[in-house]
């Protein structure tokens, strides 16, 4: 470990450097105590403001832990049982699948086999307020596995959990979380949503890199999708967190929690390797309860990252090592916290020989960006040359609604269409026929959309693919 202090800042300040992050706070535990919180770089580029170890900003998907820890000390109480079909607690509830509505548990939910994958476009662009409300949209998202058979991760299956713990106990989700675990933990620069940072003077602005310079990233508002990534918090108290899920289920002498179901959470439930990335270090890449739960170089490692439009975040647990780590990055969707949690594992493991990690990640990140320029450019190259709209622009225009997707409204302007998604802008650039591009900047997302007519010849509906996982359909917005 001395290695470690003796490089840390070092190994923090090329880590910001070769990732172009702006700022990262840190919190190190071991063997039961805070081994030390610090924040590098800057949480705020424009006022030239520190990062510090006590900087709040948004977890992202680290939050679901925060749900499997709530769902599992309702366990304890007897409240739930985790292998019930929760459709037994929730009557009125509608999956696309009836088998999956009737026969999913709490259980399922939790690790991601419910065979719905991402949809990650309806929690950025279509978060509704009220959490009952949303879980009726749940039953519009057209799975692309079976029922048990894959590991799909699924922000709407963790929130449909979350809403489970309020019909058990008539209380919110916040109000069980703030209650059953920030406040006993003494974890008092945590909140809920990104509204909440109003409240604390040291809180960090979120950047995307362009490739040459920071852009300021607006914040994501989960609203009732916040049991799955809508917990904002410090390194600080980050800390307290990790110290806990290395225990025994006790903090300062009170048990929040049985020994026995929080292990269970650190165990796989479902088994997913090759997950997100292969490494010969890493012989298993599984899922516990919001947990992946991971063999690395022969040892347990438990870990879930988190991100968030302009933040990136990593918590990491080496149980037999009594190692834990938080990073908490104000970066979109940064590889840094993921290289960061391997080069300290290696440390911690005394591994004489370490790759170069931030070289790995960043090849897996240029691969990915290669690959999405590859898809560009087949795309332009199928793109029929010459070709017109169907109808006349004006006939592109009005209100097109979907049940579980809200609405777009499409105007023409200078001789194009543009419009708002749920509130968000939309740009429509004509690709060929009656198929667009279209452009979501709050995401930086270009989706394929065509339209349709009706049986009268009219433009009757708008097709967007939403959901990049084979085998899904396109979401129907019809006109009207």
């Amino acid at each position: 470990m001395e290695a470690l202090w003796n490089n840390l800042d070092r190994i923090m300040n090329d880590l910001l450097k070769q990732w172009n992050v702006p700022g990262i706070s840190i919190a190190l535990v071991q063997d039961g105590k805070i081994l030390d919180v610090r924040g590098y770089g800057k949480r705020d580029l424009e006022q030239d403001l520190p990062m510090t170890g006590d900087t709040v900003m948004p977890i992202g998907s680290v939050t679901k832990s925060f749900t499997a820890l709530l769902l599992g000390m309702l366990a304890d109480e007897g409240k739930l049982d985790f292998d019930r079909p929760v459709r037994d607690y929730i009557p009125w509830l509608k999956l696309w699948d009836p088998v999956t509505t009737e026969r999913a548990t709490t259980r399922d939910l939790l690790c991601h086999r419910t065979g719905v994958p991402r949809y990650d476009m309806q929690v950025a662009f279509n978060a509704l307020k009220d959490r009952k409300e949303q879980v009726g949209t749940f039953q519009y998202l057209q799975p692309s596995a079976d029922f048990r058979t894959v590991l799909q991760y699924s922000n709407q299956m963790v929130t449909l959990a979350g809403y489970l713990a309020e019909v058990l106990t008539g209380q919110t989700w916040e109000e069980l979380v703030k209650e059953r675990i920030l406040q006993p933990l003494g974890m008092d620069h945590s909140d809920f949503e990104v509204d909440s940072l109003t409240k604390y003077e040291d809180t960090s602005k979120g950047y995307v890199f362009t490739g040459t310079g920071h852009m300021e990233a607006g914040y994501m508002r989960l609203n009732a999708l916040a049991p799955a990534g809508g917990i904002v918090s410090s390194a600080s108290d980050m800390a307290k967190y990790t110290l806990f899920q290395l225990g025994d289920g006790t903090w300062n002498g009170k048990r929040l929690i049985s020994r026995e179901t929080l292990d269970m959470m650190h165990t796989r439930q479902m088994i997913g390797s090759p997950y997100f990335w292969s490494f010969e270090e890493l012989q298993a890449a599984d899922y516990g309860l919001c947990w992946f739960t991971d063999i690395y170089r022969g040892r347990k490692m438990v870990s879930h990252g988190g991100n968030t439009n302009g933040f990136s975040t990593q918590l990491t647990l080496l149980p037999e090592s009594g190692f834990g780590m938080a990073a908490l990055s104000n970066a979109t969707s940064s590889f840094s916290v993921n290289a960061l949690s391997n080069i300290l594992s290696d440390m911690v493991l005394g591994v004489a020989d370490m790759p170069d990690w931030n070289a790995r990640y960043q090849k897996i990140f240029s691969d990915m960006m290669a690959g999405a320029m590859e898809g560009a450019k087949q795309r332009a190259e199928a793109k029929v040359p010459g070709t017109s709209p169907s109808h006349p622009l004006a006939e592109y225009c009005g209100t097109f609604r979907s049940p579980g997707f809200g609405s777009f409204t499409i105007e023409e302007r200078d001789g194009g269409l543009t419009g708002t998604w749920n509130g968000f802008d939309a740009i429509f650039t004509h690709y060929h026929y009656d198929c667009w591009d279209l452009t979501l900047p709050f995401m930086g997302a270009v989706l394929p959309a065509r339209f349709e007519a009706d049986e009268s010849g009219h433009i009757g509906s708008l097709l967007v693919s939403l959901e990049p996982a084979p085998g899904i359909d396109p979401v129907a917005f019809r006109k009207g």
